[in-house]
């Protein structure tokens, strides 16, 4: 049900033949039915009256209505929630002139772009899509868009909307994407999202939005992309396992705390949750997402072991566990042969003991981040092979640090005559030689002796 109540023609439409005096009798029909909902809006009304007067004074006696009467007023209504001062001429808002038909001017001067509409059926068309592109509206998003309910796009990324997102979005059932991202909407996300079953595409990133990620989002089974990144929210993430065509999620740069979830979508590729405050191990349900080609769990509170599952995940190609509290990296008679990782970090946790052998033997890896650890032992031999391009049927190592650690031995002679330039570094370390003329021995000391005795001394 529309937003707008009262006559009908509001929410609608009349299909018909429209003259200039219809247009007055239809706006003060709104006014009327507006006026009645209590709802703030008689100044907007006014202003709404002024526009649509200008527009009735200019236009010619008739003009044929292919749109929608209901979707022209939620359209006029779309503008008037825009600060007049962001809207530029050249802008597609700013060639918005109703005293034209909408759908059957596009591309026209009057509406040059901004949305879509649908083929006329029986002499009227639908508005289907509203795209506005980053031209810097500033304002908030109407919840009169919720009246245009064949809409199949909204796509206003890269603007200044600010204030609330509407709840009315809920009502539109035929919705296929939703991109509200890179704009300043706070509040927190609708509950009534959960609504649209036909979304396949929804991204919020970007803005200043706040609260839990509702739970109803567990309904929207034909999304397969989802950006909720760079917010505020808080929270726990709810279980997803229900969004059975999810294969993209990002919501990271908040604030969600409690555990990773214990149930996720069984198509999901695409994992980012790093910089928040999730807390706990690593769930071994992740062991079950056999399509999963990016984890990305950096800079959160995360403890305990990384299980040889992370590393058994066939599709794998990005791990990205740095700047948590992992103390330990289990691993047990490995080969990494059939690894298809070509990045690992797994820097600034605690992680103890030798470094893992069998990573050097990835043959797809190119990059290795170990640094800010407390490994102790040698550096694998094949490492340096692998980074001299030495290991048969394996890609080069290209970026390899292990810096601040407490590696001890020499440099593995591999490293001595590579021809290929690679980025390194094992500086802050406890090695006994490592010559200055390579890059990688550059850019700091080793540890003095003090620090290496301590930490074999530590329990």
């Amino acid at each position: 049900m529309g937003i707008t109540g009262g006559d009908t023609r509001c929410s609608s439409g009349r299909r018909s033949y429209i003259v200039a005096s219809e247009w007055t009798r239809f706006l003060y029909g709104c006014r009327r039915s507006s006026r009645r909902m209590g709802r703030g809006l008689a100044a907007m009304q006014v202003l709404l009256s002024l526009q649509l007067l200008l527009a009735v004074t200019n236009a010619p006696a008739m003009v044929k209505a292919i749109t929608d009467a209901g979707d022209i007023a939620a359209l006029v209504q779309v503008k008037l929630a825009i600060n007049t001062a962001s809207i530029l001429p050249s802008s597609c808002v700013g060639s918005w002139s109703f005293s034209v038909d909408p759908c059957d001017h596009l591309g026209s001067p009057q509406f040059t772009c901004g949305i879509e509409c649908s083929p006329a059926i029986g002499g009227v068309s639908r508005v289907i899509g509203l795209n506005l592109e980053p031209a810097g509206y500033h304002g908030t998003l109407s919840p009169y868009v919720g009246n245009l309910s064949a809409l199949q796009t909204i796509i206003i990324s890269g603007n200044n909307f600010e204030g609330s997102i509407p709840a009315t979005l809920g009502q539109l059932t035929d919705l296929l994407q939703l991109d509200l991202s890179s704009n300043s909407f706070t509040g927190f996300l609708p509950e009534s999202l959960g609504l649209l079953s036909n979304l396949g595409y929804l991204s919020v990133a970007n803005n200043l939005l706040e609260g839990n990620i509702p739970l109803s989002f567990n309904n929207l089974i034909e999304v397969t992309r989802m950006s909720l990144d760079r917010n505020q929210l808080s929270g726990p993430i709810p279980i997803l396992s229900g969004m059975r065509s999810l294969t993209y999620i990002d919501a990271s740069f908040n604030n969600l705390t409690g555990h990773l979830p214990w149930g996720y979508p069984p198509r999901l590729n695409y994992l980012a949750l790093g910089q928040n405050q999730l807390a706990g191990r690593l769930p071994e349900l992740l062991g079950n997402l056999t399509s999963l080609a990016v984890l990305d769990l950096r800079s959160n509170q995360l403890w305990g072991s990384i299980e040889d599952f992370i590393f058994d995940l066939p599709s794998l190609q990005q791990l990205n566990l740095s700047h948590n509290n992992f103390s330990q990296l289990s691993f047990t008679n490995r080969t990494g042969a059939n690894s298809q990782l070509v990045s690992i970090d797994l820097s600034s946790n605690m992680l103890q003991g030798p470094l893992p052998d069998f990573l050097g033997f990835m043959k797809m890896l190119n990059v290795l981040s170990l640094q800010s650890n407390m490994f102790t032992g040698p550096i694998p031999y094949n490492y340096a092979l692998k980074a001299a391009n030495a290991l048969p049927a394996s890609n080069q190592l290209q970026q390899l640090y292990l810096d601040s650690n407490f590696l001890t031995g020499e440099v593995p002679s591999p490293f001595l005559s590579i021809s290929n330039n690679i980025t390194a570094s094992f500086v802050n370390n406890c090695l006994e030689n490592c010559p200055q003329l390579l890059s990688f021995c550059q850019g700091g000391g080793q540890r003095s002796p003090n620090e290496c005795q301590a930490i074999h001394q530590t329990p």
